[in-house]
């Protein structure tokens, strides 16, 4: 394996064991809760953690092109973000007319 290669699995390592624990607090958060921004927050950073595993796996595993497993990793954190940034609005529609 290349350097930059090993320095990208392990990055992906890394972004995934912190996103499953977040995502982990925010699931039990919800469950006590029952609150759309948690749910929100926890789909979202599900996201993050199955795209930081997809991309590690496909890397580590030399699926495909590297460009290829990078892009789809990036496109599953994308989204998450995504899940995770409507998370903050998800239960206060008018802060988003402020």
């Amino acid at each position: 394996m290349y350097g930059s290669t090993s320095l990208f699995v392990a990055a992906e390592t890394v972004i995934f064991v912190c996103s499953g624990v977040l995502a982990t607090l925010s699931y039990r958060a919800y469950q006590r809760r029952q609150s759309r921004s948690l749910g929100a927050l926890f789909g979202g950073l599900t996201l993050v953690t199955l795209g930081a595993l997809l991309g590690g796996v496909l890397i580590a595993l030399g699926v495909g092109k590297t460009v290829h497993a990078a892009s789809a990793s990036a496109a599953l954190v994308a989204a998450g973000f995504v899940i995770v940034t409507y998370s903050m609005y998800a239960d206060s529609p008018s802060s988003l007319s402020a």
